[in-house]
């Protein structure tokens, strides 16, 4: 499951996305970065992580891979999740490594919107 977010506007795309994500759903999502990219050069991605209890990095990095293929295009992208060890693989880059990237909880949006459009 992914849903785009509403806060989306120009060269920030935001999505929310549920551990039962799936390869059309992925391959949906790398379309609208496309399209951000074809339009303004360069994108900032805020994603909204929902579940995901528990997962290697590389079915992680499977189900987030509209991202790592887009990755030179990525100026930065804030994470938001409740997730320790999400954070802490933010945190180490664990998730793209020619990007800035900034880790929030869920109740801080909108301080990562902040963040994301600075």
């Amino acid at each position: 499951m992914f849903k785009p977010l509403s806060g989306s506007s120009g060269n920030v795309i935001g999505f929310k996305i549920g551990e039962d994500i799936t390869a059309e759903d992925v391959d949906d999502m790398s379309k609208l970065i496309s399209e951000v990219i074809g339009a303004c050069g360069k994108v900032r991605l805020l994603l909204e992580i929902e579940g995901f209890r528990h997962m290697e990095q590389e079915d992680l990095l499977a189900k987030l891979r509209f991202a790592v293929d887009h990755e030179s295009a990525i100026e930065r992208t804030a994470v938001l999740s409740n997730r320790v060890w999400i954070k802490s693989w933010v945190k180490v880059g664990g998730f793209l490594n020619s990007t800035e990237i900034e880790h929030f909880d869920r109740h801080d949006a909108e301080a990562a919107w902040n963040w994301i459009r600075a």
